[in-house]
């Protein structure tokens, strides 16, 4: 689908914010394939929604290449935008604690803001894991307005903030080493955990394995039966 840039900010030196015009009702956790160029990169970049708001907004961190060329679009530029791909999150919870490191918070916006949807009664914590400097903190506060708690951890470990004997159900979103330290201490609570693995991609819809995980029931294409899996079905 070939769209066009509503508007493409700046958050911080890191991050910024991509929003496109195409207007679909993606469900939570899923992601989907970008790109504004036509041969160099061969890939196109896999970026988690972070909001649908009279079109799909994302939240991207500037890594290489590719979202350098995301990066520097101008309003009315036009963007490929494939998808949405991918599993999601159940929202249909009356408790739940989300948590996201870096780049991974992004998809962890609209997974509140729709479960609040269902159930504004629905207790949501948010837990962003964050650098000293970063001001992706800022595009999270609105959820306040919902009845979302928000928690930020500025350097260290996130999870020195998360009671995992109160939390019985967490969705995280980050770096690998977060995403199994969670599961890990989930696991000594008796709690469950989801994990939205981000890992490089290919193709987007599962035809090229580029994306395979190894799981305790065989490998798994993060693309297709992911990003979403179990905790305990990745890290032991």
């Amino acid at each position: 689908m070939i769209c066009k840039v509503l508007k493409n900010i700046d958050i911080d030196d890191r991050y910024f914010f991509l929003k496109t015009d195409f207007e679909v009702e993606p469900k939570a956790g899923q992601f989907y394939m970008l790109r504004s160029w036509e041969n160099y990169p061969t890939l196109s970049r896999p970026i988690s929604i972070y909001n649908v708001e009279d079109g799909l907004e994302f939240l991207v961190e500037e890594r290489g290449v590719g979202t350098n060329l995301l990066r520097n679009l101008k309003e009315g530029d036009l963007i490929k935008v494939y998808g949405p791909y991918g599993n999601s999150f159940d929202i249909d919870v009356d408790k739940v604690a989300l948590v996201g490191g870096g780049v991974g918070t992004a998809p962890m916006y609209l997974t509140a803001k729709k479960i609040k949807e269902k159930d504004r009664d629905a207790k949501v914590k948010l837990y962003l894991g964050l650098d000293e400097v970063t001001k992706l903190d800022e595009m999270f506060y609105d959820l306040e307005k919902l009845g979302v708690e928000i928690f930020v951890k500025r350097g260290g470990f996130i999870t020195d903030i998360i009671d995992f004997k109160e939390e019985k159900l967490i969705y995280a979103c980050g770096p690998e080493a977060m995403l199994e330290n969670i599961t890990k201490l989930s696991l000594k609570e008796n709690s469950t955990c989801y994990v939205s693995l981000d890992t490089k991609m290919a193709c987007g819809v599962g035809a090229c394995l580029g994306c395979t995980c190894k799981t305790k029931n065989g490998n798994k294409r993060t693309c297709k039966e992911g990003p979403i899996f179990l905790g305990s079905d990745i890290y032991e």
